[in-house]
């Protein structure tokens, strides 16, 4: 083999990546190491693909973007449903000194005003917004402007036509994404059937690569008593 010897070149740069991400979990985030799951998703995110990660809850889908978000040089847009559980994750991340916005109704004009210029400046690195803001044409002018590395769909199981009646603007999320350049998507759930999963890709247009780590909870268990009255029913 010579010096210039292509696998020989990958297994270097990967081995540097590595260690970019152990020195970002321990110093950022004060964690040791990945989970199997975690560092599968995030290798497959920085190697630029379009990626469906289904992980349980509790197991960690938000290092699979926020690790990347911290190694590329644009932004990364989060799509949550919930706008409690952006503010609770935007809390955690300006605790971790990672610069992000968040961009939905709770906002006032004056909150507003200064969430997209942050954005128009690129001056913040993880952008949380509903799917509604993010299928707005006054939203998508602003992201067209600026250098986006991923588009993270969160409750990705929504997109399916299955799952959409939820949300109906997970239905223009692939518009949106057509919008905005076609920037590379992370779609997280942590639950979707096979069939849901081959609706998620066909409703976006993306050949996505599925890394499924299965939904299994040791905490969780399901089980049948049996009972012959009412009474003894509630006392279960």
């Amino acid at each position: 083999m010579t010096r210039h010897d292509p696998t020989l070149m990958h297994r270097g740069l990967l081995a540097v990546r590595r260690n970019t991400i152990r020195r970002l979990l321990n110093a950022v985030f004060g964690i040791a190491q990945l989970r199997d799951g975690q560092q599968r998703v995030i290798d497959s995110v920085l190697d630029g693909k379009d990626t469906l990660a289904i992980m349980p809850t509790g197991g960690g889908k938000s290092l699979c973007y926020q690790i990347p978000a911290k190694m590329l040089e644009g932004i990364t847009i989060v799509v949550s449903p919930l706008i409690s559980l952006m503010k609770d994750q935007l809390e955690k991340l300006e605790e971790l000194g990672i610069r992000s916005v968040q961009v939905n109704s709770s906002l006032n004009a004056e909150e507003e005003h200064a969430a997209i210029e942050a954005i128009e400046t690129e001056a913040c690195e993880i952008v949380f917004c509903t799917p509604e803001r993010l299928v707005s044409p006054e939203f998508i002018a602003v992201l067209q402007k600026v250098k986006l590395d991923i588009v993270v769909i969160d409750e990705a199981h929504c997109i399916s036509q299955w799952g959409h009646d939820f949300r109906p603007a997970y239905i223009g999320l692939s518009s949106a994404l057509q919008a905005i350049g076609k920037p590379p998507v992370l779609a997280l759930t942590a639950t979707a059937t096979e069939e849901c999963i081959a609706d998620i890709g066909k409703q976006l247009g993306r050949k996505l690569n599925v890394i499924n780590t299965g939904v299994y909870r040791p905490n969780l268990h399901y089980g049948v008593v049996q009972v012959t009255s009412t009474a003894e029913k509630y006392q279960q």
